[in-house]
């Protein structure tokens, strides 16, 4: 029963963390396409034709109905987006839920700082493969203007992946491609060399492991993007500007990576250090 408890328990847990990232994934995707078709319509050409039916619709004493059509249709996107955001909150909440279950749950039944530190970064690794394709920052250029209303100038929102897809397609190859090296490749490469010292045979291998894990570590840009999203955001988001900065998901799920992948190679490197010191 104790081993049963062992292994199944966690299994469980970690299918649930999958599960939840998942979710999470695709509810931010449906949030950023209902807040894409909602922009579409507050853009300044999209407002000058509502006013059309507007003044149309008025014109006609209620006989077209375009207009207020229209403005129903928005309304339910609206509810969507909104119904799509607080299901994020909420699934973002659930998956970190799940990870402070997961490693009360191993240091309960293992009782060993690196099995400890093996949880902390398999958690890492599923919050950096959502961190990665879920938006993380969206930035939106608007303004209140006479007749018109609430008008769009500009919209965009972006991802890690999406970001590196957007400078390929703009002509920025090798700049894509330096960002999808330090922020994408050396993150998992990090992350899996740490994790395959679980298999290691002999002292030796573990600790060279985790010095590569180490070294691959300084030359991640995961941080430093974290960082640079952050400044952007606080940068943007000043009362009675026309850009207005959202942080999404995908830059929480990012920062947990940052701090957990660290923690974890604290932990492991705990049971090495034991080692050679014995």
């Amino acid at each position: 029963m104790h081993t049963a408890i062992k292994w199944i328990l966690p299994g469980l847990l970690f299918l649930l963390l999958i599960w939840s990232g998942w979710k999470t994934w695709e509810q931010a995707h449906a949030y950023e396409q209902e807040t894409l078709f909602i922009i579409s319509q507050l853009e300044a050409e999209a407002q000058l034709e509502s006013s059309s039916r507007q003044l149309l619709e008025i014109l006609s004493f209620g006989l077209y109905d375009g207009y207020s059509g229209q403005v129903e249709i928005l309304n339910q996107h609206k509810t969507l987006q909104a119904a799509y955001h607080l299901s994020v909150r909420m699934t973002t909440a659930i998956f970190f839920i799940i990870s402070v279950v997961i490693a009360v749950t191993t240091w309960w039944v293992r009782r060993r700082l690196s099995d400890l530190g093996y949880a902390t970064l398999t958690i890492a690794f599923i919050a950096l493969l959502v961190g990665l394709t879920t938006p993380i920052l969206s930035l939106e250029a608007s303004k209140e203007l006479p007749v018109l209303g609430e008008t769009v100038f500009q919209f965009q929102s972006k991802g890690v992946l999406s970001t590196i897809a957007a400078l390929e397609q703009n002509g920025n190859l090798w700049l894509a491609i330096i960002l999808f090296f330090f922020s994408v490749v050396i993150p998992v490469l990090k992350n899996l060399v740490a994790w395959l010292t679980l298999f290691s045979r002999t002292h030796h291998f573990s600790l060279r492991g985790l010095h590569i894990s180490r070294h691959l570590g300084k030359w991640s840009m995961a941080d430093v993007f974290v960082v640079a999203i952050l400044v952007a955001f606080f940068s943007t988001s000043g009362e009675g500007g026309m850009i207005h900065a959202e942080v999404q998901a995908g830059l929480w799920f990012f920062a947990a990576y940052v701090v957990l992948s660290l923690v974890g190679t604290q932990l492991i490197s705990y049971k090495n250090f034991d080692k050679k010191a014995g």
